[in-house]
């Protein structure tokens, strides 16, 4: 894969020599602008996760941490993403240097999520709005029926909650204690609803 990564990575070469390095965080976007601004949409399980030193184009001599996630795509909501997919990202461990990118997912192999992909490979981390482009799938041990949490861990329970703060909690389920969260195929449903998912801008 041919990386064209932007003047900022040279910043980064000299985070990657300390143990951990951080970035600004993201504001969560809003739903409509999370699927209008996507190249592509997908439901994926992590088949694998590998970490390298990389040279720096911008510096040469200089190195920092990348990380390769490759995905098995379950289902493809949106676009067309490339086969394989494997996402590029800035960050990773490789022995016991670290770069770590606030606002970044951690994957992880045989996890499932919902991600919407952007820039990948020109971006430090190919999703909309960072971690708040990703949407883990899990089961509920207790009914059994899978369901998507936001990047935080807590379930979501309505699309127009993607926009909420990490620390802001589920306004449908405080409004409703019946309400159920929602499942892969719901979300996957919305998304394909939502008025921006044919929209070809991409905002920068």
């Amino acid at each position: 894969m041919k990386r064209c990564l932007p003047r900022w990575l040279a910043a980064l070469t000299l985070l990657a020599l300390l143990p951990v390095a951080r970035a600004t965080t993201v504001i969560a976007p809003d739903f409509d602008t999370m699927v209008g601004t996507s190249d592509y949409i997908v439901r994926a399980v992590v088949r694998s996760v590998h970490s390298e030193w990389r040279p720096n184009p911008d510096q040469p001599g200089h190195r920092y941490i990348g990380t390769l996630v490759e995905l098995d795509v379950k289902e493809i909501i949106k676009g067309t993403p490339p086969s394989p997919l494997v996402l590029d990202l800035v960050g990773g461990r490789v022995d016991d240097r670290e770069l770590t990118i606030d606002g970044a997912p951690k994957f992880v192999a045989g996890e499932e999520s919902i991600l919407f992909v952007k820039g990948n490979g020109r971006q430090i981390v190919p999703l909309v709005g960072m971690h708040h482009g990703y949407y883990p799938v899990k089961r509920d041990k207790r009914t059994g029926q899978d369901q998507v949490l936001r990047s935080n861990g807590k379930p979501l329970y309505n699309e127009r909650e993607t926009a909420l703060p990490d620390s802001a909690a589920s306004v449908t389920a405080t409004r409703d204690p019946q309400a159920r969260p929602l499942t892969a195929t719901d979300f996957a449903t919305r998304i394909r609803k939502s008025s921006k998912f044919s929209a070809r801008e991409i905002l920068e």
